[in-house]
C-alpha cells in the first residue's frame, strides 16, 4: 500500500510530540535544532518521545541504532571505527544514506558515536518515521484492498475496511536500509 502521509504531516506530529515531552512550543522545534544540545532533551525525554510517537502513530520505532545494525551486517565493528573511536567514512556514509537523512555537515568520519546521536533533529526522526509508512503491507489482510488512508485517530488504516495498518518495525526497516546502503557502496557483506 502507498504511504498515506505527507512528510510534513509526520514532521508536525513529531514536533508536537517533542514539544509535549520537552514542555515547549512546537514553533521552538525547528527542523535543524538538535534534540540534545539545542532543545535540552535528556535520555528519559527521548524514551518518552518514542512512546508518544509509537502510541500516536501505531508504529514500532527502532530499538537499535544504525551503527549497531551496520556492525551486525558486517560481522563485527572493525570497519566502523578509527584508532581514536571515531566513526569511519564507511559508517558515516551509511548513516548519511539511512532513512534519517543526515547530511555531510551533520555526520562525518571521525565523529564519536555519542556525537552522532547528539546530531539528531526532529527532521531526522520525522524522515525515519515517514519512511516506516513506506513499508505498509501490500494488501489488507482482512479485505485485500491495496489503498491506505489516515484514520480520524491519525493512524494508517485500510481504505477498504478501516482496519488499522501497521508498518514494518523500525529495526527491520533500518536493517534493510543498512543492507541497501552497503550494496549501493559495493561493499561485500558476510554470508549468513
Amino acid at each position: 500500500m502507498q504511504n498515506p502521509f505527507e512528510a510534513e504531516q509526520i514532521h508536525e506530529v513529531v514536533r508536537a510530540g517533542l514539544a509535549q515531552v520537552l514542555g515547549s512550543s512546537p514553533e521552538d522545534i525547528t527542523p535543524d535544532a538538535t534534540l540534545v544540545a539545542d532543545l535540552g532533551a535528556e535520555s528519559l525525554d527521548l524514551v518518552e518521545f518514542r512512546f508518544e510517537m509509537e502510541t500516536k502513530l501505531g508504529v514500532a520505532l527502532p530499538k537499535s541504532n544504525v551503527l549497531d545494525l551496520l556492525a551486525k551486517a558486517l560481522g563485527g565493528s572493525e570497519q566502523l571505527y578509527d584508532d581514536r573511536g571515531g566513526i569511519s567514512e564507511l559508517a558515516a556514509e551509511v548513516l548519511r544514506r539511512s532513512a534519517f537523512g543526515y547530511s555531510v555537515e551533520q555526520v562525518h568520519a571521525g565523529m564519536r558515536p555519542y556525537e552522532v546521536a547528539a546530531a539528531a533533529t526532529s527532521a531526522h526522526w520525522a524522515a525515519f518515521t515517514h519512511t516506516l509508512f513506506d513499508h505498509l503491507p501490500e494488501v489488507c489482510t482482512e479485505c485485500a484492498a491495496d489503498k491506505a488512508q489516515i484514520a480520524v485517530s491519525g493512524k494508517a488504516q485500510c481504505a477498504g475496511c478501516g482496519v488499522a495498518l501497521e508498518p514494518a518495525a523500525g529495526d527491520e526497516v533500518m536493517a534493510d536500509g543498512v543492507r541497501t546502503a552497503l550494496e549501493a557502496l559495493g561493499h561485500a557483506q558476510p554470508v549468513g
